[in-house]
């Protein structure tokens, strides 16, 4: 089924695992180039997209004022935990975890004991490379920098990953979906005294679109115009409904028009970025719970905002310490030398089960699986992969059990089918299934596949043989990594022989892109607030038609692109859950891969930290929520049988974080 004119948003940049949104890293997303509009896209199938720019729209104050709808729901909480109750309830542990003397919690909203105190400082890692490159569009900084600094218009709600009222108080859509009206709040001020007004908001989205180093112009692209009405009311147009901006976009920081407008406008359209803004000689303005007090080498000083609208920092002080390293990171967590370090994996936990901190155990908007490939030139028929009862033995055969307890100490949930991680989305009736060795040998014997030369490999009367292939860069997540070398054993039952080839990363591009020879192909994907993977599964993002797609091994199912349509129609929340359902269901009917589950993502705070609470989109955004304070005593939990120990994975070369685009914004892995 065609798809309606352009709607493709499609990242094509590598992007660190630490940007603004949940992040788009190499393990993520599998191209190097730029954010393209997601309904653009469509018009150039087949032809280069390298040099498409995004056409200039009129940004203007408008002079028509429009009625708008009651707030879309009550603002959050206003205080950080203000009023704490009790500690955070340690969860017992199954046996997979080893004796330990941390505390594990997998409460989701930890409640704490005492009163929260202010003074002292907390320490934190951020990224070291571009430790000083503040430009907001650009994004290259560490999260954590942009989170401390500035607000969003709407805040993504920590749990179920929707919007709530922040820096906008209420919005409404127009009857056809078209126009985006915010209505902000009156009290809140930038850093250095000044309000926030709706030109404000009408220059940071024109930066996000028009900027030539925004990461963000793909997800601003469909902004034909921007019109503000007085000091607080702002209307967005857009070319054709776009329901995920609200959850996407309005996430992203505000920042200041009088600080950076006179820079901007000194350069002709087309050629504008604030990548080159003056930034040792000025500090950057936001209204976010930090301000910046210094910058050196090594780290960064904030302090605490004292007017800020919400509650004010607990702490005095935050220090956000340049560390690239992994192993470095976690090693200054154990010598005191930072309070907080997230996020640590679990191929990392062998030296750190005798440490005295907290474990946080945080549900993450993250997906591990392995795309099938539909026309491999390698088999002896291309198409192989489309036999469905290859597809339904292969994912009957993998032990999920086994490698979430021995990889992950269960810190997974290996149920979680699909790729569609946001909570307010997400289909919890589709599940992967138990291991059923016998059902899989019985689908393949009735399909034809049989071990006719006694190789220990099936083979089918076309010619097809059982010996599979996946690819997976070399620089993926080491528990995935891990992952895939286990689940040889469990398809060896079947009569299936895996081969796990790590590649590097470009030779990766390689593979998937130009040569297509695998059965299979291997990611982790983190994801923004809203859905924004459909080119991955869209027949018109078939990698081998349409040069900037994705879609790796040419997966078509008329459903699933019937459902991607839908989405792209849609502007509420209901809408889009309703497509995205049928996606999700359809995609798992006709399996798309091998889904391997959500891995959740480990925060290690150190015990006299307090306040701490998960966040799915950046599990360590609400820094001012935290205090220090008495630590909680530790019971160290049963030990677990040997046999329980993760196995060991090639580590990755940098320590990304869990994010955004991303995302993972209130950014993962």
């Amino acid at each position: 089924m065609g798809l309606t004119i352009g709607q493709v948003l499609f990242a094509v940049e590598e992007r660190s695992t630490e940007s603004m949104s949940q992040p788009i890293s190499p393990e993520h997303r599998p191209m190097h180039t730029t954010w393209i509009s997601r309904r653009r896209l469509l018009q150039g199938l087949g032809v280069s997209a390298a040099g498409a720019g995004l056409a200039a729209a009129g940004f203007h104050v408008a002079g028509q004022s429009a009625t708008l709808d009651a707030s879309p729901g009550a603002s959050p909480a206003a205080s950080p935990s203000a009023s704490p109750a009790a500690s955070p309830a340690t969860t017992p542990v199954p046996s997979a975890v080893p004796e330990t003397s941390l505390t594990i919690v997998r409460d989701q909203k930890p409640t704490y004991g005492g009163s929260p105190q202010r003074g002292t400082d907390l320490r934190m890692y951020v990224r070291q490379t571009d430790l000083h490159s503040f430009s907001p569009t650009a994004q290259l900084q560490d999260i954590q920098i942009s989170v401390s600094l500035y607000d969003p218009l709407v805040w993504i709600n920590e749990i179920s990953m929707e919007p709530e009222p922040w820096l906008a108080k209420s919005w409404t859509w127009s009857d056809d979906g078209l126009i985006l009206s915010f209505i902000l709040r009156d009290e809140v001020i930038f850093h250095d005294g000044s309000p926030l007004t709706a030109e404000d908001v009408r220059f940071s989205f024109q930066a996000y679109r028009d900027d030539y180093d925004s990461v963000m112009a793909g997800i601003f692209a469909l902004i034909i115009d921007v019109t503000i009405e007085g000091a607080s009311t702002v209307h967005v147009t857009f070319s054709e409904p776009d329901g995920a901006f609200l959850f996407n976009g309005a996430s992203q920081p505000i920042f200041s028009s009088a600080q950076y407008k006179s820079h901007w406008e000194a350069k002709p359209e087309g050629e504008r970025s604030l990548t080159d803004y003056p930034w040792p000689n000025h500090v950057p303005l936001g209204t976010g719970p930090w301000k910046l007090l210094g910058i050196e080498d090594d780290f960064l000083m904030l302090g605490r905002n004292d007017d800020y609208w919400q509650d004010a920092p607990y702490f005095d002080r935050l220090k956000l310490i340049g560390e690239d390293d992994q192993q470095q990171r976690i090693d200054g967590w154990k010598n005191g030398d930072v309070d907080i370090v997230s996020p640590v994996r679990t191929t990392e936990m062998d030296g750190l089960w005798d440490e005295d901190g907290t474990l946080f155990v945080a549900e993450a908007p993250v997906a591990f699986f392995a795309a099938f490939n539909f026309a491999n030139p390698a088999n002896a028929t291309a198409d192989m992969m489309r036999d469905t009862a290859l597809r339904q033995a292969l994912t009957l055969a993998v032990d999920r059990a086994r490698y979430a307890r021995e990889i992950f100490y269960d810190f997974i949930d290996e149920t979680k089918a699909g790729t569609v991680t946001q909570p307010w989305a997400h289909d919890d009736g589709i599940r992967n299934p138990q291991r059923d060795i016998e059902e899989a040998r019985r689908i393949l014997d009735e399909a034809g596949w049989s071990d006719i030369d006694g190789d220990g490999m099936r083979e089918h009367p076309s010619g097809n043989k059982l010996d599979l292939y996946c690819i997976v860069s070399n620089q993926e997540r080491p528990e995935l990594l891990a992952l895939l070398e286990s689940i040889k054993p469990d398809l060896a039952d079947i009569g299936a022989q895996l081969t796990v080839q790590q590649i590097e990363p470009g030779e990766f591009d390689t593979r998937w892109v130009e040569n297509r020879m695998y059965d299979m192909v291997a990611y982790s994907l983190v994801q923004y607030p809203a859905f924004a993977e459909y080119d991955l599964y869209g027949t018109a993002w078939d990698i081998r038609i349409n040069q900037r797609g994705w879609n790796p091994g040419g997966y078509s199912n008329a459903t699933v692109d019937e459902a991607i349509n839908d989405y792209f129609a849609a502007w509420t929340q209901d809408q889009m859950k309703i497509a995205l359902q049928k996606l999700q269901e359809a995609a798992n009917d006709d399996l798309f891969g091998l889904w391997f589950g959500f891995p959740r993502d480990l925060v290690l705070v150190k015990p006299d930290i307090q306040g701490f609470a998960p966040d799915k989109y950046f599990q360590t955004w609400n820094t001012r929520a935290l205090w220090r304070g008495e630590a909680v005593a530790v019971t160290p939990e049963p030990a677990a049988s040997p046999e329980s120990s993760p196995v060991s994975a090639t580590p990755v070369a940098s320590p990304g974080a869990t994010p955004v685009g991303t995302p993972e914004a209130s950014p993962e892995g």
